[in-house]
């Protein structure tokens, strides 16, 4: 019986993620160069500079910018380069239901969001062109939303109905890919669990789908040895999206 209401409870968690479309994110570049996206983690394919993403869930998404540059190991200015290119934003978006978000890339570098409410009579391009709708039915569903705490507490509980910290681990790494957590949420859900090398090994996954990733330390007080938050330090500090 525990067994249903616990697929019961993932099923509902996981079905929340399609609950909304009406939302529209664009990301364009005033230059020429080609961006590379990562929006929580995931890639996002490029297409002349601009993007174009609807049927994403609203709430806070963690997004990334790359402009490709020519030696991707070195450093220019302040700005960090990886095998993504040049790192050129790193942030947290709150995507709102109903509006359409507008992130620019002006040709220094710099970047600016800006938001309004959608209205088709001066964004009919955004439909007309089935370019985009692709791209959109391709990537959108799959980026996750921030996880509400309403949906954290019977995720908590299913976790906390788990007996065997397997169990908790396999549900957590079912659910997490598509829901976005914070920090405080991830301390709470690594209490669960009984064992030390399980606990990190969960504060290891989540790092990725938590999108306030500067108070992850907190993460370190679950753990009763110095050797657990030693290595977790670690695999943060050499963590690439």
């Amino acid at each position: 019986m525990n067994r249903i209401f616990t697929l019961f409870s993932f099923l509902v968690l996981s079905l929340s993620v399609f609950a909304y479309d009406n939302v529209r994110l664009s990301i364009s570049s005033m230059t020429n160069k080609p961006l590379r996206v990562m929006i929580n983690g995931q890639r996002i394919n490029q297409m002349d500079g601009n993007i174009r993403i609807s049927h994403l869930n609203p709430g806070y998404h963690r997004i990334q910018i790359y402009r490709a540059v020519a030696n991707q190991r070195r450093r220019f200015g302040n700005q960090q380069q990886n095998q993504q290119g040049q790192l050129i934003y790193n942030g947290t978006v709150n995507i709102r239901n109903g509006m359409h978000t507008d992130i620019i890339i002006n040709r220094f570098g710099r970047v600016f969001t800006d938001e309004q409410p959608i209205d088709d009579r001066f964004d009919d391009d955004w439909n007309r062109d089935d370019r985009w709708n692709n791209n959109d039915n391709r990537y959108g569903n799959n980026l996750g939303q921030t996880m509400s705490n309403d949906r954290f507490q019977q995720l908590k509980q299913a976790v906390e109905r788990e007996h065997f910290d397997d169990n908790k681990l396999d549900l957590l790494k079912s659910v997490l890919p598509n829901n976005l957590v914070s920090t405080a949420q991830v301390r709470e859900l690594a209490q669960l669990f009984s064992f030390e090398q399980n606990k990190l090994e969960f504060a290891k996954f989540a790092y990725k789908f938590t999108y306030d990733r500067g108070n992850y330390f907190l993460v370190n007080d679950v753990f009763h040895f110095g050797t657990s938050k030693t290595e977790l330090t670690r695999y943060i500090a050499g963590y690439r999206d």
